[in-house]
């Protein structure tokens, strides 16, 4: 999947559902869900009727972590960007008033898998 994360990010279809943080590692650990496949998924994907896609992204080195306010009007603003010259990485969850903010100098996705979902969801 590589970068193609971050197009999916950028869906309005892209979910984010999950959210840990580990101190002992200074990482972060975000989980999102769309209806929108990578580039060139494996065919067996489309093959077996998936139809939705989950992916966990761990950012390292965490810092500057700050959390004003949570809910699900914050988990739907989601913006990641490389701070000036790449590194490290601006990560804000919700807005300038409430949500999470924090900065890390590496990201990577951690997991991701293709599933059957409901039309219901």
């Amino acid at each position: 999947m590589g970068a193609d994360w971050r197009r999916l990010l950028d869906s309005a279809d892209c979910r984010l559902f999950y959210v840990h943080f580990d101190e002992r590692g200074n990482s972060a650990t975000l989980g999102f869900e769309t209806r929108e496949f990578p580039v060139d998924p494996p065919p067996e994907w489309l093959e077996k009727g998936l139809n939705a896609f989950e992916f966990y992204l761990a950012f390292t080195g965490v810092t500057g972590l700050r959390v004003t306010g949570w809910g699900q009007a914050e988990a739907r603003q989601i913006r990641v960007a490389a701070v000036q010259g790449g590194q490290p990485l601006q990560v804000s969850l919700g807005s300038e008033t409430s949500g999470i903010d924090f900065r890390a100098s590496a990201v990577r996705l951690a997991k991701s898998r293709a599933y059957l979902a409901s039309d219901s969801e």
